[in-house]
C-alpha cells in the first residue's frame, strides 16, 4: 500500500485562504536523511509573513511553510547509525518544509526528544525557546537581576523570554494588549498596554535609570523608541519586524536590519544586536543542538512551563493562520498531523 504525505501548501501570495492541502506520494529517505512522522509542528508568525509575500526573500509559491516539528523516525536512509524506527526526534528547518504529515531531514541535524515529554510543549521549544534563550544567553548575556523589555509579550517567543527571564530573576516588562495582561503578570513581568500607554514613558517612570536588555521584533519606528529606554551599558536585540503585517513598508525591513546591523552601538555607545535563529544555526549549528538539549531538560524538569493555546488540525492550518493573525492566542499554536 502506498503511504501519502499530507502536506499545507501556500499556492499564492495572500490570505488564509491561500493555504491548500495536498495529498501525495511518500518517497524513502535518501542517504544520511531521516523521515519523520509528525507529532506537531509549529506555527510562527513569520509563517504567515511569507504566506503573504512581504518576508524577505519568501520563498516563490508553491511551497510549505514551517519551522519546527517533533515526531517519531519512521524510516532511516543510507548510513544514519544515530537514529532509528520509533525514536523520538525535533527537527528545525529554514522556515520552510515544516506543515506536513512526514518530513525529511538530515540526520546530523535532529535532536532527540525524551519520550516523556508532551509533544506539543516540546515542539514549542525548538523556534520559540531556543530564540529566546540564545538572545538572552548567546546574544546580550544577561544577568541575574537585570532589568529586561520584551515586546509583544504575549506571543510565542516573548512568553518564551518570560519565562527563562523568570529563572534569571530578572525585572521585567512586557508590552502586550491588555487582554493579555494576566499572561505577561503571571510570570512576574509588569505588563505594559501598548494600546493605551507609551512605553518609554511608563519606563522612565518605573525604571529612571534605564533597561538593560529590549527584546523587540517589531520593527520601524519601535526600534528607535526602544532605543530611547536603554540604560547606560543597556543593550537592544531586534530580531524581527512584525510591523510589516500592520502596514509598514516591506522594504523598510531590509534597509533598517541592515542600517542597525551595521551600526553595531548607538551614539551614546549601547551595543545593538541583530538576531535571526537561521542564520545563527548555520554559524554555529552546535550552539543549537546544545541550547535545544538544554531547554529540553528544563522542559522535564518542569523549571520551564511552554504555553500552548491552541492545538489544531494540520489539515486547519488555514484558521492557525487567521487566529494567529488576529491575535486571538497567546504562546504557541501547533498543528497536530
Amino acid at each position: 500500500m502506498t503511504i501519502l504525505n499530507m502536506r499545507v501548501v501556500v499556492t499564492r501570495y495572500g490570505g488564509p485562504d491561500v493555504l491548500r492541502v495536498v495529498h501525495e506520494p511518500l518517497r524513502p529517505p535518501e542517504a544520511d536523511e531521516v523521515r519523520i512522522r509528525v507529532q506537531c509542528a509549529g506555527v510562527a508568525l513569520a509563517d504567515v509573513m511569507r504566506r503573504e509575500g512581504v518576508y524577505p526573500s519568501s520563498p516563490t509559491p508553491p511551497f510549505t511553510p514551517g519551522y519546527d516539528v517533533v515526531g517519531t523516525v519512521d524510516e532511516v536512509g543510507a548510513g544514519v547509525l544515530q537514529f532509528s524506527r520509533g525514536d523520538r526526534v525535533a527537527a528545525f528547518f529554514h522556515g520552510v518544509g515544516g506543515y506536513a504529515s512526514h518530513v525529511f531531514a538530515n540526520a546530523h541535524e535532529l535532536v532527540a526528544v525524551p519520550l516523556q515529554l508532551d509533544a506539543a510543549e516540546a515542539v514549542a521549544t525548538v523556534l520559540n525557546y531556543v530564540t529566546a534563550y540564545q538572545m538572552l544567553h548567546r546574544v546580550a548575556r544577561v544577568r541575574s537581576g537585570q532589568s529586561v523589555l520584551i515586546h509583544g509579550a504575549s506571543g510565542g517567543v516573548g512568553t518564551a523570554l518570560l519565562d527563562l527571564g523568570r529563572l534569571l530573576h530578572l525585572r521585567m516588562f512586557g508590552t502586550a494588549s491588555s487582554v493579555k495582561h494576566p499572561t505577561v503578570a503571571r510570570f512576574g513581568a509588569l505588563p505594559i498596554d501598548y494600546r493605551s500607554e507609551d512605553f518609554v514613558d511608563v519606563l522612565h517612570r518605573e525604571a529612571p535609570d534605564g533597561i538593560d536588555a529590549v527584546f523587540d521584533p517589531i520593527g520601524g519606528p519601535n526600534w528607535r523608541r526602544s532605543l530611547q529606554t536603554l540604560g547606560r551599558d543597556g543593550q537592544f536585540v531586534g530580531y524581527g519586524y512584525t510591523s510589516v503585517l500592520e502596514g509598514q513598508d516591506p522594504g523598510d525591513w531590509a534597509t533598517d536590519w541592515g542600517a542597525f546591523g551595521s551600526m553595531g552601538a548607538t551614539e551614546r555607545g549601547n551595543p545593538v544586536h541583530m538576531y535571526s535563529i537561521t542564520a545563527l544555526k548555520k554559524d554555529r549549528p552546535d550552539w543549537f543542538q546544545e541550547d535545544l538539549r538544554l531547554l529540553f531538560s528544563l522542559l522535564e524538569q518542569e523549571r520551564i512551563q511552554p504555553i500552548v493555546s491552541q492545538r489544531i488540525p494540520l489539515r486547519d492550518a488555514a484558521r492557525a493562520h487567521a487566529s494567529l493573525e488576529r491575535s486571538l492566542s497567546v504562546g504557541k499554536i501547533v498543528l497536530t498531523a
